[in-house]
């Protein structure tokens, strides 16, 4: 099973993309959503973090928070508007394909 976190603003509209991931995935992946304020309490079973388009700025200080050692990236800003859990499940695997 894959462990993805996801992190935006307030983990309300990451809620619903979990939601879709976790349904699509079946069974595959585990997806958690937090808060930019509460995600580094969830990290220590991640295997990928992504992060919101919105708060990707916040990028480099989470990779510092794990100590480089979960893959951290931007979910791609089109396939987040349209809530795509498809193309962001595609995302996550090719992360995990380069770990």
């Amino acid at each position: 099973m894959i462990n993805v976190v996801l992190v935006c603003n307030a983990g309300m509209s990451t809620s619903l993309l979990k939601a879709r991931m976790n349904e699509l995935g079946e069974g595959k992946y585990s997806v958690e959503a937090y808060s930019e304020q509460e995600y580094v309490k969830h990290t220590e079973n991640a295997d990928v973090i992504l992060v919101g388009p919105q708060v990707r700025y916040l990028i480099d200080n989470i990779k510092a928070k794990t100590g480089n050692k979960i893959p951290v990236e931007s979910i791609d800003p089109l396939a987040y508007g349209r809530m795509n859990a498809a193309k962001i499940l595609e995302q996550v695997d090719t992360i995990v394909g380069k770990k």
